[in-house]
């Protein structure tokens, strides 16, 4: 027994010692090669994958050298420790593994060069492993298996002939080298490799059932990424709180679904890894809130879940202040700070439901219901919320086939000059769906959030020049505005529509008048103007609607050379009050820009009064009338024909 120890002992120090001394060559080397590999074969396709694993090869092979300079350093009697041994052969395994990872992962890229380098290599790397590794034979047979046979094994499944024949000579290579390795550790220690060889494969096998089982758990229960638990360990661990509620352990909890707002926009300006970065640190931020027996996840992306054990809803309006503060304060970053926001929807068991799956819907429809509004970043459930976003899937699944099925149509409400004459008409979508009339306030924003306002949008252009074109024949001067939306604008044949319509129905240019809102003032100002002024060119005529409600800029409107601005209806209402100073500014600064006013949404006699003092040149609103059918819009444009002739067209 005690020559067992002294053999044992023998067999350990000697191995050891063998494998760090001959470690520094080998690393120098797998360093040397895998930069070359790397960098040889790198484009733009492929920069941040191999970057990636040209990045981690190198901090394993730092580690490998820090270990070395370690074992080198402490005394005789430590270094016989077997701790040196498992050390070595893990990093060195590893290095193993990352080849093989570039051969298959990389391995569709291949080029015929790529594929006969990275063969090349790893034979080399195996063939130097034999000597190198000879202390070992186990880690030596292990090395080369790991690096040989996943590129063997995928050779042998490609259709190639030459392909499958370097599989078959990879094989071979491997049981080659495994045949030295035995060879090699035989001469050194070959007596003691015999007697102890049992033993350590165990102590090995053991170890390796340890840390896969270790890797086991956190894969099947941690996010790679921030540490937190992943959606199915989380669930798993939230049934347990359902049940404690249930079986009436604790009197309620709260899910808080947690959204960062604008985290896009970081991985699409910053990249993925800023992203990541930003990614942990807030996850760093959000771990500070769990308590005793709460619960927090990754939900997926840029969202979370946190499980708090509490249902007092002044105490969880409280936490959630804090956790949105805590989340939109600057993340430093290298030598920037990103600053995101977050918005949180909050459940409460027993309030509004006690299933967990439910309660995380529930949350979920409360954040989607507050997601940007701006400043207030939570809101708790309500049915009403639930209604709100049951009613809007709806919509827009109606919305889908309700051009085909002819369930749009325009209404025109006039446009009156000083006199009470007509001189134009404003076309005006509806949508009767289900027998009910749905108000464009609801269906238009559905429709540009699914892109589907630039086909509806130029049929409502055609629909508009085919009646401009008839209402000519009453009146050849009236003109016709059409809303268009900035989708449309970024549509590529949005000019050469409005052209061939212009052509199609013969229509002046100058009588066709393009409605916007203020939010093209926000967008790509250099392709707006280009199509602002190509159309211009051709007589069409520009306004902007709602004026004064968003985002208008005075020296953007001079410079796209806008024709009308249309006062909002908010401030004819309040003519009588505040409303009239503005509606005086407007037209100071209409003169001064040289562009004519269209005051909306006059409905009294007053009101009218009040803008013809201001000296408002036109006019719209349910006062003169209402919005008409293509054929009562004829019919009122005949009647007004007997009165005194249109002075001039919009």
């Amino acid at each position: 027994m005690t020559k067992n120890i002294e053999h044992s002992k023998l067999y350990q120090s000697e191995g050891v010692r063998l494998l760090y001394n001959n470690s520094l060559p080998g690393i120098l080397i797998t360093f040397v090669a895998s930069s070359a590999l790397a960098f040889t074969f790198i484009d733009d396709t492929n920069f941040n994958d191999k970057f990636a694993w040209w990045l981690v090869m190198s901090l394993i092979l730092i580690m490998r050298v820090i270990d070395t300079r370690m074992w080198l350093k402490s005394n005789a009697e430590f270094k016989t420790r077997k701790t040196w041994l498992l050390r070595f052969g893990c990093g060195c395994l590893l290095s193993a593994a990352m080849w093989s990872l570039y051969a298959v992962i990389f391995y569709p890229q291949f080029s015929i060069e790529e594929l006969s380098t990275t063969n090349v290599i790893l034979a080399a790397m195996a063939g130097g492993a034999t000597s190198i590794l000879s202390g070992n034979l186990l880690l030596a047979s292990f090395y080369n298996i790991l690096i040989l046979m996943p590129m063997s094994i995928l050779l042998l499944m490609q259709p190639e002939q030459y392909k499958i024949n370097l599989g078959g000579l990879g094989i071979c290579f491997t049981a080659i080298m495994i045949v030295s390795s035995v060879r090699s550790s035989k001469y050194i220690k070959e007596a003691i490799l015999l007697r102890y060889r049992n033993k350590k494969l165990v102590s090995r096998m053991e170890e390796t059932i340890r840390v896969r089982t270790r890797e086991v758990y956190e894969i099947s229960n941690k996010d790679s990424l921030t540490g937190l638990y992943n959606r199915s360990a989380f669930l798993l661990a939230a049934q347990n709180v359902e049940l404690e509620f249930k079986e009436q352990k604790i009197s309620g909890f709260s899910i808080f679904f947690i959204d960062l707002d604008g985290f896009k926009n970081i991985n699409d300006t910053l990249g993925h890894n800023v992203g990541d970065r930003v990614l942990v640190a807030l996850s760093d931020r959000l771990k500070k809130f769990i308590d005793s027996g709460n619960l927090i996840c990754r939900w997926g992306g840029d969202e979370f879940i946190l499980l708090l054990k509490e249902h007092c809803p002044v105490l969880i309006s409280e936490l959630a202040d804090k956790i949105i503060e805590s989340l939109s304060r600057p993340i430093r970053l290298d030598e920037q700070n990103v600053t995101l926001n977050a918005t949180i929807g909050i459940s409460v068991c027993p309030e509004h439901e006690s299933s967990i799956t439910r309660l995380i819907q529930l949350a979920d429809i409360a954040m989607y219901s507050q997601k940007g509004k701006y400043p207030e970043r939570l809101a708790f459930y309500n049915m009403g919320l639930e209604r709100d976003l049951h009613r809007k899937i709806t919509l827009n699944e109606a919305l889908k086939g309700a051009l085909e099925r002819n369930e749009f149509r325009l209404m025109y409400q006039p446009i009156v000059d000083a006199t009470g004459q007509v001189v134009s008409f404003e076309a005006l979508m509806r949508w009767r769906y289900q027998e009910k009339e749905i108000s464009p306030v609801e269906f238009i924003p559905l429709m540009e959030q699914s892109g589907r306002i630039v086909q509806t949008g130029h049929w409502v252009l055609e629909e508009a020049c085919k009646t401009l074109a008839q209402m000519n024949k009453h009146n050849a001067g009236i003109c016709m505005c059409v809303n268009i939306s900035l989708i449309q604008f970024y549509d590529k044949g949005f000019v050469n529509n409005v052209n061939r319509l212009i052509e199609r129905y013969a229509i002046p240019g100058h009588l066709l008048h393009l409605e916007v809102t203020e939010s093209i003032f926000q967008s790509d100002q250099m392709m707006i103007n280009q199509k602002v002024s190509q159309l211009q060119q051709r007589g069409v005529k520009f306004s902007v609607d709602d004026f004064g409600t968003g985002y208008s800029s005075l020296s953007v409107i001079q410079n796209m050379n806008i024709d009308y601005i249309k006062i909002d209806r908010s401030f004819i209402q309040n003519i009588e009050l505040k409303g009239l100073s503005i509606v005086q500014a407007m037209m100071n600064i209409s003169r001064s820009l040289n562009f004519s006013v269209i005051a909306e949404g006059v409905e009294t006699d007053k009101q009218r009064q009040l803008l013809e003092e201001c000296g408002i040149p036109f006019m719209q609103g349910y006062y003169f009338s209402r919005p008409l059918e293509r054929q009562n819009a004829l019919v009122y444009l005949d009647q007004a024909l007997e009165s005194p002739p249109v002075v001039n067209g919009l």
